[in-house]
């Protein structure tokens, strides 16, 4: 029986895994305003920011990951349990703080030798970015190891705190140097130094800080692999603004950051329905003895995932033109709706994906995704170059969306290679497909006539087409009852 519990440690989870994207969202406003921030500032906000994202992983070399999912292993050992906590914490100070070093002297050396014609300089912002990295990166891996030790309300306080000093100070720091990217990069300074603290407190006081040979080896073995999967997710979701950057110009990067930052939306939705869908799936696959293969409850969670998806994302798609200006006043940044049918197109191929990784993770096959990642990874940068030279930031959409096609058909490559799929082709397969041909055609419409008119008539065709296709089980109930699920 669910306890009450569980269902609050799970509305905290999910409220906290929000954040991100309601801080994009509460910032945006200010972001876009052009007397707070200018176009190009926005850009290279947008630089930073990832800096700062990739400073992180390098920097935690995927402990976090470590102090969650291993814990179960020294939980009921208080002295192993010490040992575990404190060893992986000087780890990662002392890792930490080398690579940040190292990365701090060769900052001003890549920037220069990256884009030396952009003026582009790594102190002071990109300098603080790098240190952000570093005490966020800390601040994950307690997090991560509070998820797994069930305690929901420091969890739930030391991110709200994270969250308020961003918000606050990077509002506050547009308002007193506007035209700046003072607040912004100091509101992440700020919040990611706090709970930087607040983690160090945690792991001081319950970790024994004496090395341990046995755990050190255990969190190497455990994360080198981790470690690779993740640089190579954030070369393949952020390095196309550094090669805009590179190729084009900040003003460049602004739009396509933006038009990507719309997308948030939809990519939240994909995370939150995945979560509440998989633990179901994975129920129905221990149940089964653990056969690797598809079946008819199995397939009505994934039809539901994808029937979400499918007729949300071309409602979203018609609000758009209408919010973007209410929400930003930089006109410049309206560029960026004529790119959306081709990066909501991708993100339908994503539901794909979702589908895809779910038996990986149950089954254990994490093997898989290194190898996908790291081909997606290097086709993304080449891709990303060719296309960008030789139509702009359309050109990188172009790319962003190819090398979401080249992820899902080589995962499931792989995946059929061990699973045996039950799918009605209908709904998996040929649903999703007529949705990413009407998108691709928008993309080619649009200009020539109303972006509203074409996007409500993929909306309509989109609802019309569910209908047809779920018409033997879609209903009310049936809905109600796989949500209550």
């Amino acid at each position: 029986m669910i306890s009450k519990s569980f269902i609050k440690s799970s509305v905290t989870y999910t409220i906290i895994g929000a954040l991100p994207f309601a801080s994009s969202i509460l910032l945006l406003p200010f972001y876009g305003n052009k007397n707070l921030l200018s176009t190009d500032d926005f850009g290279l906000l947008a630089i930073f920011i990832i800096l700062s994202e990739l400073a992180r992983i390098l920097i935690s070399f995927s402990a976090e990951s470590f102090l969650g999912n291993t814990y179960i292993h020294y939980r009921n050992d208080n002295n192993n349990e010490k040992k575990f906590l404190g060893t992986s914490f000087l780890f990662l100070i002392i890792y930490g703080s080398l690579l940040t070093f190292i990365l701090s002297i060769t900052g001003n050396l890549l920037f220069g030798l990256f884009y030396p014609a952009k003026s582009i300089e790594f102190v002071h912002y990109g300098l603080i970015s790098v240190i952000t990295g570093f005490f966020n990166g800390i601040f994950k891996a307690y997090a991560s190891h509070l998820i797994f030790r069930e305690k929901p309300k420091p969890y739930f306080w030391s991110n709200i705190l994270h969250f308020t000093l961003v918000i606050a100070v990077s509002i506050g720091g547009l308002y007193l140097f506007p035209l700046s990217l003072a607040g912004p990069i100091w509101g992440r300074f700020t919040g990611a130094f706090a709970t930087f603290i607040w983690a160090s407190v945690f792991f001081v006081k319950h970790g024994n800080l004496r090395w341990d040979r046995n755990v050190f080896k255990h969190l190497v073995k455990y994360s080198a692999p981790l470690y690779f999967h993740n640089i190579l997710y954030w070369f393949i979701s952020n390095i196309d603004r550094y090669i805009i950057l590179g190729l084009l110009n900040q003003s460049s990067v602004a739009v396509f950051d933006f038009a990507i930052k719309i997308t948030l939306a939809i990519e939240f939705l994909q995370n939150g329905l995945s979560a509440a869908i998989l633990p179901k799936v994975f129920e129905l696959w221990k149940n089964k003895n653990n056969e690797s293969s598809g079946s008819i409850e199995i397939n009505k969670y994934f039809h539901l995932f994808t029937l979400i998806n499918l007729t949300l994302i071309p409602l979203y798609l018609i609000l758009i033109p209408y919010l973007v200006p209410v929400v930003v006043n930089n006109s410049d940044l309206y560029q960026s709706i004529p790119l959306l049918p081709l990066l909501f197109a991708g993100m339908v191929v994503r539901t794909w994906y979702y589908v895809l990784v779910a038996p990986v993770y149950y089954f254990q096959k994490t093997t898989i995704l290194p190898k996908v990642f790291a081909v997606t990874a290097a086709f993304q940068i080449a891709a990303t170059y060719l296309m960008v030279n030789l139509n702009g930031v359309n050109g990188a959409v172009v790319a962003n969306f190819i090398t979401k096609i080249l992820q899902v058909s080589l995962m499931f490559f792989f995946v059929k290679g061990f699973y045996q799929f039950r799918a009605n082709k209908a709904k998996l397969l040929y649903y999703p497909l007529t949705i990413i041909v009407l998108l691709i055609l928008a993309t080619l419409l649009v200009g020539q006539y109303s972006a509203i008119v074409v996007y409500s008539l993929i909306f309509i065709f989109s609802v019309a087409f569910a209908f047809h296709t779920y018409r033997k089980e879609i209903s009310i109930s049936w809905i109600k009852e796989m949500l209550t699920k």
